[in-house]
């Protein structure tokens, strides 16, 4: 019964442990987006304020902030898919296919 529980609690605390690290990994993600885009936008202000060239940055960070996001939040997450893909390979392995 103890040896259970103990497997139990391995597994949930490394279950705990992937989804605080995607959850750190989400918060580097925004505060990369921000500092490059407030960074653009320092040099673009500082530089004449011309064209809003930083507006392509901006657009292009934001695509990947929006997929890394996406991804989190569905559920879709590259570890989620892995282990999806893991337990099906299993059961076809223990159907003899």
């Amino acid at each position: 019964m103890v040896d259970e529980e103990t497997k139990s609690e391995a597994a949930i605390r490394e279950q705990a442990e992937k989804r605080v690290k995607e959850r750190i990994g989400i918060w580097w993600t925004i505060g990369v987006w921000l500092f490059i885009n407030v960074f653009m936008i320092v040099i673009w202000l500082l530089s004449g304020r011309g064209y809003p060239w930083f507006l392509w940055v901006l657009l292009g960070t934001s695509v990947g902030l929006f997929f890394s996001l996406w991804g989190y939040f569905s559920g879709q997450r590259s570890e989620s898919r892995k282990e999806r893909m893991v337990e099906k390979e299993m059961e076809k392995i223990k159907q003899g296919k």
